[in-house]
């Protein structure tokens, strides 16, 4: 689907009415995931005296209650209670070649009857894994592990203000880009500021400038603003758009972005740990064309073992990473105990062989293809509004448009959250058929994904649309 027609279709969505699967329904499916999931049930009230809220993960749906997941294989999870799922969420993206790969899992074990992961000095694979790296993805000289994404993102910022000698962060609002102090401004939603930055001093951000989606003109009078100022450093982006493509950018916007830094003497960083060997082994830069000064990577890179992290790019910036550098030389500090571990050295190589050589992202794309088209014909023969688009395998479909409710405006606040209740209500709805989505609006679709899945994912969604008055 053309970026017109999405942006046109979120429109449409965001300016009508809105109904959502009634409460007395919802009591109805919760009941029914209490009846089939007694054990889970138990476990997350004992795991909320022990953990805050009782889970961890920030996408894990939690109504009525967080599931205890204790097989994986392929696209399936199964729950204590036997329960098995079709997990389209696929580790928030974390996986392509489906849970607990076997081959890579086979590998992994090898390495650990050798070495653990506590390792500190060097091993071979960090260099087989640096070495493919660089030869996928042409804008990295110098590559250096990280232990998450959020880390990487640190570090690129940092490194970007050492390089430049420039203060300013140029982010685009509602991306998310971890949740280090500076980086959560202005995440998830548009135009939200610090709404979610609790507990983070607001000098924090006085050198992080957030800027419109597709708005190119608002980014540039911000490089004017500084440029005698204290200057703007780096411009990071997610290459689909906020949230992974859930506010979509034109296609050309990556592009422009570049060009303007290229202008003002700022960098480029590309926020991969979504799109790194998703997209493309190339990543989402060879799919658009550009080439960043920095790229951050995470989840897939190790094919969801941890720790996942890593930023590469330009040798001349990337040098001031460099350990054992000499008292008084300049030097970005981001170390770690872990950093470059065997177990994850050796995740990445393999990762990386095995989507090579399974032809991953172009089996999993064709079958975001598929799920995308069959949403597209379920929406439209139920007469909704509601639409999906795709970037390869990352699938988003939009019945509330929560996220692109634009909440300057007075009242959209309250307009949002009620949509968003919605979609989790959806998510829920879905979970109670045995599949399991992002938060009932995206998927992930991987090489372990089957025309049975889809088959499923669409008679479950069907059975939802039934639930929803119109």
């Amino acid at each position: 689907m053309e970026f017109e027609e999405i942006q046109k279709r979120i429109k449409t969505l965001i300016e009508g009415p809105v109904q959502a699967i009634p409460e007395e329904t919802m009591a109805k499916i919760r009941k029914e995931i209490e009846k089939k999931c007694p054990t889970s049930k138990e476990l997350f009230k004992e795991m909320k005296t022990c953990i805050p809220g009782g889970y961890e993960h920030q996408l894990v749906i939690n109504d009525p209650f967080a599931l205890t997941i204790s097989r994986t294989l392929g696209s399936k999870m199964w729950d204590v209670d036997s329960n098995q799922y079709i997990d389209w969420l696929s580790s928030a993206g974390a996986i392509i070649l489906g849970h607990n790969y076997p081959p890579l899992r086979e590998k992994i074990i090898q390495v650990l009857q050798d070495v653990d992961p506590a390792v500190y000095y060097t091993n071979e694979y960090e260099l087989k894994a640096a070495k493919l790296i660089k030869e996928y993805v042409p804008s990295i000289e110098l590559f250096k592990f990280f232990q998450s994404g959020t880390e990487a993102d640190m570090a690129a910022i940092r490194l970007a203000r050492v390089y430049t000698k420039k203060k300013k962060i140029i982010k685009i609002g509602g991306g998310y880009h971890g949740w280090s102090d500076q980086l959560t401004y202005d995440i998830h939603v548009p135009f939200s500021g610090d709404l979610e930055a609790h507990g983070i001093p607001s000098w924090c951000f006085k050198d992080i400038i957030a800027v419109p989606p597709n708005d190119l003109d608002a980014m540039e009078a911000q490089f004017k603003q500084f440029e005698k100022k204290k200057g703007v450093a780096a411009v990071i982006v997610e290459p689909l758009g906020p949230e992974s493509g859930n506010i979509p950018v034109a296609p050309d916007f990556n592009k422009g972005v570049q060009e303007l830094c290229e202008k003002y003497g700022a960098l480029f960083i590309f926020d991969e740990v979504v799109t790194g060997f998703r997209m493309d082994l190339g990543g989402a830069q060879k799919y658009f064309g550009v080439k960043p000064d920095l790229t951050t990577f995470g989840k897939l890179l190790t094919h969801g073992h941890p720790s996942t992290g890593g930023l590469g790019g330009r040798a001349d910036i990337m040098s001031y990473l460099a350990s054992g550098v000499e008292a008084g030389q300049e030097k970005v500090l981001a170390t770690g105990t872990l950093l470059g571990n065997p177990l994850t050295a050796a995740a990445t190589y393999w990762t990386l062989q095995f989507i090579k050589n399974e032809n991953a992202i172009e089996k999993a794309s064709k079958m975001g293809d598929k799920l995308t088209a069959a949403l597209n014909e379920l929406f439209e023969t139920h007469g909704f509004p509601y639409f999906a688009y795709n970037f390869k395998s990352v699938v988003q479909y939009k019945t509330y448009a929560a996220i692109n409710m634009d909440i300057r405006i007075p009242g959209n606040i309250e307009k949002a959250l009620y949509r968003n209740e919605c979609v989790n209500r959806i998510a829920t709805a879905l979970l109670g058929q045995g599949i399991i989505t992002k938060r009932g609006a995206s998927a992930f679709t991987t090489l372990a994904h089957t025309k049975e899945d889809l088959e499923k994912f669409i008679q479950a969604f069907d059975t939802v649309l039934k639930m929803i008055p119109h």
